[in-house]
């Protein structure tokens, strides 16, 4: 069960919002990113996009023109646009304070994309900035909002798996600075954002799917240690190493609820991005959080599937390579709406959703702000961790 306090409750299918609310939206930054949420903004038709900005003109007018959307010429005239009650910041990560900060000065509701800001101490103003003027602030990933997320939630707060114990997160992207990165184009054209990518590091890129995951279970984390890497200097970019942050980091993770866990974060390794959750009476295991209609499985405490298909899978995984996870496989609900392609197949546009349905309720989102801080404090300090840490946490919710 989810501690007091948690944010508990199971998240519900965004289409049980449809039509509550009518949330006019505007959107600053324009790049990779914003493709995914403008694909999946037409399964909210409870979200009206305004207009966009982006400090780059051209990415400004071919992403207006693609989509049919007004462009405003400065932030400052988005942000003066009175229609506009809250504001997607999806920027380049080093800009997201700055954006968001002019945002809640301004009087808008913000979602802004991982991380709330590079520092905790930019990020903990930012929340301190919202609850002062009375603002919603929230942020991705929203992955937990999704289907998959909400059944392996639901799962274990049923006691599927008995008295949790121990958790694996995967987050193994695999070795990508080996593919043509200069051919990644999105929907309206913009190129995939390397040297940003791999300056931001992949911990504060890909960290954030399993910690809401895990935090939206098992309440806030109090203690950590964390090791992080820096394996391949050269990403084929042209940048100097002092500028390529780590492409590997893990942290063990002590939940003020007793549950322990191991997160892995990569660019060297195989692509994983499996969940293992073991508990006393069973073993959860989703396959990938960013696929909302993954497959679940619950298996024996002893990590087969139960009776005798289990029995037969266990000798036969004896004579497989790697590793298998086959098991019970639990039901996904099917979502109608529409994803981003492979490996990105998630609602990008149900966290504003969920927030824009909380403020008009006014409650607080699952992604509420100190929940988002929580789960950027413990990123940023994974990514800072060359050589090692053992660290309190600061932050709760």
């Amino acid at each position: 069960m989810v501690p007091p306090g948690a944010g508990g409750g199971t998240p519900l299918c965004a289409a049980c919002f449809s039509h509550r609310v009518k949330m006019k939206i505007g959107i600053v930054g324009c790049g990779y990113v914003a493709d995914f949420y403008m694909t999946t903004l037409a399964n909210h038709r409870e979200l009206e996009l305004v207009g966009v900005y982006d400090r780059d003109a051209g990415r400004r007018a071919a992403f207006s023109r693609h989509y049919g959307a007004r462009a405003y010429d400065s932030l400052g005239a988005l942000l003066a646009e009175p229609d506009i009650r809250l504001v997607l910041n999806l920027t380049n990560p080093h800009s997201h304070f700055e954006v968001s900060k002019a945002a809640l000065e301004a009087g808008k509701h913000v979602y802004s994309e991982k991380p709330l800001a590079m520092a905790y101490e930019d990020a903990e103003a930012l929340v301190a900035l919202a609850e002062a003027r009375g603002l919603s602030l929230s942020g991705a990933p929203a992955s937990v909002l999704g289907e998959a997320g909400a059944t392996a939630k639901a799962a274990v707060d049923a006691g599927k798996v008995g008295r949790v114990r121990l958790v694996y997160a995967e987050l193994e992207d695999g070795p990508v600075f080996l593919e043509p990165l200069h051919k990644w184009r999105s929907a309206s054209g913009a190129p995939w954002p390397a040297h940003d990518e791999f300056k931001v590091g992949c911990t504060l890129e890909h960290a954030g799917y399993y910690l809401t995951w895990m935090c939206a279970m098992f309440g806030p984390v109090e203690r950590m240690t964390t090791f992080a890497s820096r394996r391949f200097e050269d990403k084929g970019t042209g940048q100097p190493p002092e500028e390529i942050a780590a492409d590997f980091s893990t942290a063990c993770l002590e939940f003020g609820s007793g549950v322990v866990a191991r997160i892995t974060c990569g660019l060297v390794a195989p692509v994983d991005r499996s969940l293992h959750i073991v508990g006393d009476e069973g073993v959860l295991t989703v396959m990938d959080s960013w696929a909302s209609q993954g497959a679940i499985y619950l298996r024996s405490p002893t990590g087969e599937a139960a009776g005798l298909t289990g029995r037969v899978l266990r000798r036969l995984q004896r004579h497989l390579p790697g590793r298998s996870f086959l098991g019970r496989k639990l039901p996904v609900p099917r979502f109608g709406g529409k994803l981003p392609a492979y490996p990105s197949c998630m609602d990008f546009a149900r966290g504003p959703a969920f927030q824009a349905a909380a403020i008009e309720s006014g409650e607080a989102p699952l992604l509420s702000a100190r929940f988002v801080l929580h789960v950027t404090e413990i990123a940023l300090a994974m990514q800072a961790a060359i050589g090692g840490a053992v660290l309190p946490l600061r932050s709760r919710f």
